[in-house]
């Protein structure tokens, strides 16, 4: 039911202008006050969302932060600085204790040096540059000895656009973070922990607080073991960039986790790679995210969500829009990038829809377009608005032209014409370019958007396209999602393990779904399986397991496909959709539904039932389902399948493998017959044809947008 696009629904508005106050088209003060704004405290996050997760216990609450004398030893004696930066230029370990208030510590050895940097109680802080800058190395570890409490901070103020060394601990080379000890990484202007290659940790206690991504691999990351406290108040939090493959054949972009227990607070994506992510179980595997709200921490999303629609005509990757917002007086005002979302229509007509945040506290706004790159400082624009008074009963402002260095426009109302609340930009749980694989461990997420999200049909470094699959080989999955509980471009199985979507909008989506085994039960408000149109036949597939659907009634379908549905074996129970069928209900598909093995229980409006060629089929139209403890049995009280019910619904129908022609049968609620019957023929008790119900207009979703 939901749309990708937004609706431009009301027309233009006459703007209000006003003259821009002195001073806020100049002067670097502009610009250092939007890199102050963005700065945010570093204190322990807690999610505000309801799961069965245990947060890990904040390691900063019980740590003290050392005040000894600092110093760096190998075993060729003291290391001793240049000013307040010690260089090591070697392989070998070094060990660092004490406090260094605002100086730095830089590797710049061999290409196939290996070196270690052993931390023994320090506290590392730096506002001139990266406070570990690994500049030149084969290999560097970075270990925090037992029982020890280690910090390191970035003070760095100002922007972090343009700046290649843009993280606490930054490494050119494989960067491992390790040790029995604990560790405290915390930036308030870019990224925590970066390693333009790969980037591992193991065994560490580790917490990372930054404005940027708080672990970023450009090449990988892996999580082996430890505990981990992953905190990104206003990007991803754990992120790889590259997708090509190396000169040694290892394809790069994977994010792994396979042991330790891992925290992730993001404002945006909790995982988001650039090839696959693959959670498995070698060691106790535990991965709990939150995103965006139900992080509960400082974003890009705090302030008012406005759009910038801009014609296709005057949009271009060569150059950047932004928001620049102010009050009537001399001080300085604050920058805000707008930043692609979507496409907008107006009528037939498509614009872009950059989004951004109108943070609290100022009255007027005006927009910039700068070179692509540029960090805005009120002077070195190539177009810009006059300014005005920001209009706060609308939540879009339209780009009418672009003339010489002036931008003309008006305030519009936007709607996203669909009922899913999840944010404008991506703040997915877990998302990937190719595929996401959890074969084991236990995954609990709570999204802003969609809890797994598997991009498709991009091309990719390595000159292939995103493949768009995610697959559930065993462990556990738990989902409360704004959006899709996981959503895949292409292909969504589930093997085995246990997968519950708590909340959602559209509970599992894909071209193809197939569920071979384990245990899945959905709760969406608008469609619980949803086939989409793609590259291949939409489809949904029931091979084994145990499978349990609810949404409630209205415009709803518990089961939903653009092409048909295929059931095999397993035992289903559609608990859904509207009380009187039609264009909604418990099984809904444009093709056929086929029922060869297995038993499935669809409570709800009646859509469909099972083809010639399927098991037998029991129909009841207009029995009314409330609350209680039901039992199907056969002539001799045996058990064939037994659920619970925890709302009301209107009819029914019932396949089964079980069935046999001429066996007698009952549904008991509580203990006495609701309804009993004799199999006479393959379809038992139905008064029409069913199969026309359906198909009209077509059906829910399409997918979700890349992003």
């Amino acid at each position: 039911m939901k749309r990708n696009l937004i609706c431009l629904i009301l027309a233009a508005l006459l703007m209000t202008a006003c003259a821009a106050p002195a001073g806020t088209q100049g002067t670097a003060a502009a610009a250092t006050a939007a890199a102050e704004a963005t700065a945010v405290p570093t204190e322990t996050v807690e999610s505000s969302a309801s799961s069965n997760a245990s947060p890990l216990e904040d390691p900063a609450d019980t740590g003290k932060v050392t005040t000894d004398a600092f110093s760096v030893t190998s075993g060729q004696g003291e290391i001793l600085p240049d000013g307040s930066v010690y260089t090591i230029d070697a392989a070998g370990e070094y060990t660092l204790s004490g406090a260094l208030s605002d100086g730095q510590i830089v590797v710049d050895a061999g290409d196939e040096d290996e070196v270690k940097l052993l931390l023994s109680n320090v506290s590392i802080t730096s506002s001139g540059g990266a406070p570990i800058l690994v500049k030149n190395a084969g290999e560097v570890t970075v270990k925090a000895e037992e029982d020890t409490y280690n910090t390191v901070t970035d003070a760095r103020s100002g922007s972090a656009d343009g700046v290649e060394e843009d993280a606490a601990i930054y490494a050119t080379c494989d960067l491992k973070l390790a040790g029995s000890g604990t560790l405290i990484v915390e930036s308030a202007f870019d990224n925590g922990v970066k390693s333009k290659d790969d980037l591992s940790v193991k065994n560490l206690t580790l917490k990372v607080t930054a404005y940027g991504n708080a672990l970023k691999g450009n090449d990988s990351v892996e999580i082996k073991s430890g505990n981990l406290i992953l905190v990104s108040t206003a990007s991803d939090g754990v992120k790889t960039e590259n997708s090509d493959v190396s000169s040694k054949g290892k394809q790069r972009g994977t994010v792994t986790i396979s042991g330790g227990y891992t925290d992730i607070y993001a404002a945006c994506d909790g995982i988001s790679a650039a090839y696959n992510v693959e959670i498995s179980e070698e060691e106790s595997c535990t991965v709990n995210i939150y995103t965006a709200t139900y992080a509960n921490v400082e974003s890009i999303a705090s302030g008012t969500e406005t759009y910038l629609i801009v014609p296709s005509s005057l949009y271009s990757d060569d150059s950047d829009w932004y928001a620049y917002l102010y009050n009537d007086d001399d001080t300085a005002g604050v920058f805000v990038k707008c930043t692609y979302e979507t496409m907008v229509y107006g009528g037939r007509t498509a614009y872009y829809g950059l989004v951004f945040h109108a943070a609290d506290g100022y009255q007027n706004i005006l927009f910039h377009i700068v070179e692509s790159g540029t960090v805005p400082n009120g002077e070195n624009y190539l177009a810009s608005t006059t300014g005005e008074t920001i209009n706060t009963a609308m939540n879009g402002y339209l780009i009418s032209s672009v003339s010489d260095d002036t931008i003309s426009g008006d305030w519009v109302q936007i709607s996203s014409g669909g009922s899913s609340t999840k944010t404008a930009y991506s703040a997915k749980g877990i998302k990937a370019e190719n595929e996401i694989l959890v074969s084991g461990g236990s995954v609990t997420v709570c999204s802003a958007d969609d809890g797994l999200h598997a991009n498709g049909g991009s091309e990719l470094m390595n000159g292939s396209s995103g493949l768009g699959d995610v697959t559930i080989a065993g462990g556990s999955v738990t989902v409360t999602a704004a959006d899709d509980g996981m959503h895949a471009d292409n292909a969504l199985t589930i093997d085995n393990g246990t997968v519950e979507i708590v909340e959602s909008h559209e509970g599992l989506e894909a071209n193809v779904i197939t569920l071979n085994g384990g245990t899945v039960r959905v709760y969406a408000n608008d469609d619980g399986l949803n086939a989409c149109k793609g590259s291949e036949t939409p489809m949904i597939c029931v091979n084994g397991g145990y499978v349990e659907i609810r949404t409630p009634s209205g415009d709803t379908d518990a089961i939903d496909s653009n092409g048909s549905f295929a059931m095999t074996g397993g035992t289903v129970l559609v608990l859904g959709g509207a009380q009187n069928g039609g264009m909604s209900g418990s099984v809904d598909v444009d093709g056929t539904v086929t029922v060869t093995g297995g038993t499935i229980v669809a409570l709800g409006g009646i859509c469909q039932i099972p083809q010639s060629g399927s098991v037998n089929t029991y129909v009841s139209s207009g029995t009314s389902f409330a609350e209680g403890d039901y039992r199907l049995v056969d002539e001799s009280g045996s058990t064939i399948f037994a659920f619970t019910v925890s709302g009301s619904y209107n009819s029914c129908w019932i396949a089964s493998d079980a069935f046999r022609l001429n066996g007698s049968y009952a549904l008991e609620k509580d203990g006495t017959a609701l309804l009993s019957w004799t199999q006479t023929s393959s379809t038992e008790g139905a008064s029409g044809s069913y199969g026309s119900f359906g198909g009209f207009g077509g059906h829910g979703g399409g997918h979700g947008g890349r992003r």
